[in-house]
């Protein structure tokens, strides 16, 4: 799937993402990167007796990041995407190191803008795991361009 235009964003669209595996190296990563130094993202020992946690966790915004990324990958945007102006989302269940998740998509509204070249569309997403659990739910507010929109040479 392609980028879209505004007025491509309809009632029956939907869109599911490719599945990305959230990787222990990358949640470490991200965790050292924002200093998300806390045990349930760093302390193995921690995890490991407790009841509560399975393994390591992603933390939920790099979850929310990750399910970003699959839509930005799949070019839903590209060249049509303004700026992103809202995230809403609502962390549901954890998600581990090992797990993977897909992003499914819909439009949730659209309108148009004072200027015709652009609206606002808004898209629902639900983050799902590869265990069939709806880890995060949110809507994504986003300037997008209508086809009256031209390109100027810069």
């Amino acid at each position: 799937m392609g980028a879209l235009f505004f007025e491509e964003y309809t009632d029956e669209w939907r869109f599911e993402s490719e599945a990305q595996v959230i990787a222990d190296d990358d949640i470490r990563a991200f965790v050292e990167l924002h200093k998300f130094h806390t045990p349930t993202f760093t302390d193995m020992d921690y995890l490991q007796t407790s009841r509560d946690y399975r393994g390591r966790m992603a933390p939920g915004l790099f979850v929310l990041c990750a399910a970003e990324g699959l839509v930005l990958r799949a070019g839903l945007t590209r060249k049509r995407g303004i700026f992103l102006m809202e995230l809403t989302p609502k962390f549901k269940v954890p998600v581990y190191a090992g797990d993977s998740i897909i992003n499914c998509v819909r439009l949730h509204s659209k309108r148009l803008t004072s200027k015709p070249d652009r609206g606002v569309v808004v898209t629902a997403h639900e983050v799902v795991t590869d265990k069939g659990e709806v880890a995060i739910t949110y809507h994504s507010t986003r300037m997008i361009r209508t086809r009256w929109y031209v390109e100027t040479a810069s």
